[in-house]
């Protein structure tokens, strides 16, 4: 556990927030994980009234539909976003107000967004200070090495992105529509055509469409999680004997699932080359074509995988395999892919890098402070946050 540095008696721990396509992770600086991991999903009626999810709950409100905070990673509806950060503030951390708030930031958020956000923050939710870090530079923290090459495979998307000296390094940066949850679909598609029932929900039939397919998702995501592996080389060439390469799992309607090829099928999405990503093998090889030769060889060797899906069983194996037999530039007898052993690190290595930036001794002097808001606004974030 990382102790975060108290300047004085009236020190407040910084509130971290990473907002994600399908979960969002809160939690203090100093700590060894977020404190909560919540779904990035709410419920909606046709009036406008929300609800959130309640995810141990076996029945869900009549009349509402599933809406995301986001879309393609981006805050469009500020309303709704607001309400969901008070909610977990109020509801779920019992925060006291005007603390720091440190925002952990996809690649891809617009300027404008970003201010609007600091304006929110500001002048409705009562922060002290506000602290926005790219989420792929902060995974460099947790093994400590200013020269790597992220390559983060997350729910929608996979984003290897190369860091020299402890910048990124844009052109080099290369982002594919496809991730975890792309694999979730492909098996929900082909096991749904089967007339399979997934839902634990019990008034089911009177949800809404959306609802229902959360529901089903869910399932889905837990069978992936605990069946499905990457074989340690390409499968094309593989046999299978379903009677033999299977898996059961018993479903909520107590059908039992056979789960045979395609546990092995759908993760080698991930590598090979589809209408959304050149596949994980090309597109390191890409990234680093990029890279001016002289830094290629120490990035080869620092390979950092993290994101949901690398916790694939077999991920780690089988993408070091795959950077090995690429021979990028002659290097591949030296390349080496590190990543967090436990899977809960991987998954939240973000946020984890995060806890240690906010724990630094030196984090006031980084953050925009209501002071600065009131004298320059929200633009001077711009000169303060690490890209």
């Amino acid at each position: 556990m990382f102790i975060p540095y108290k300047k004085n008696r009236g020190y407040k721990i910084p509130v971290i927030f990473e907002f994600g396509q399908q979960n969002t992770r809160v939690g203090y600086a100093g700590t060894d994980g977020p404190e909560v991991v919540l779904p990035s999903d709410l419920l909606m009626d046709s009036e406008g009234n929300m609800k959130f999810i309640e995810q141990n709950s076996t029945y869900q409100p009549i009349g509402f539909d599933v809406k995301n905070i986001l879309q393609g990673g981006q805050i469009v509806d500020f309303d709704i976003w607001k309400e969901y950060v008070e909610h977990i503030l109020n509801n779920v951390l019992y925060q006291e107000r005007h603390f720091p708030f440190f925002f952990v930031e996809n690649g891809n958020v617009k300027k404008e967004t970003r201010n609007k956000i600091i304006e929110i923050l500001f002048e409705e939710i009562d922060v002290s200070s506000v602290f926005f870090h790219r989420n792929t530079m902060l995974a460099q923290y947790i093994v400590g090495k200013d020269n790597v090459l992220v390559v983060d495979c997350g729910s929608s998307h996979t984003t290897i992105t190369p860091i020299l000296d402890g910048n990124v390094i844009e052109k080099g940066i290369l982002r594919g529509e496809i991730g975890g949850e792309y694999i979730t679909n492909k098996l929900y598609e082909i096991w749904k055509q089967q007339g399979l029932a997934f839902s634990r929900f019990k008034n089911y039939s009177q949800l809404s469409p959306s609802l229902q397919l959360y529901g089903d998702l869910e399932i889905v995501r837990e069978i992936k999680h605990q069946c499905v592996k990457l074989y340690d080389q390409p499968i094309e060439n593989l046999k299978f004997n379903p009677t033999v390469d299977n898996q059961a799992y018993e479903l909520p309607d107590q059908t039992k699932l056979l789960i045979s090829e395609e546990m092995y099928k759908y993760p080698e999405f991930l590598f090979e080359p589809t209408e959304y990503f050149e596949g994980l093998d090309k597109a390191l090889e890409t990234s680093l074509e990029k890279i001016d030769s002289d830094y290629r060889k120490e990035l080869v060797q620092n390979v950092i995988l993290i994101g949901g899906a690398s916790c694939t069983v077999n991920m780690v194996e089988r993408f070091q395999r795959t950077i090995n037999n690429l021979k990028i530039f002659g290097l591949s007898s030296r390349s080496k892919v590190q990543t967090p052993p436990k899977f809960f690190d991987r998954q939240h290595a973000s946020w984890l890098g995060a806890s240690i930036v906010a724990s630094s001794q030196i984090y006031d002097q980084w953050t925009l402070n209501k002071s600065d808001y009131d004298e320059h606004g929200s633009s001077l974030i711009e000169k303060k946050m690490f890209y």
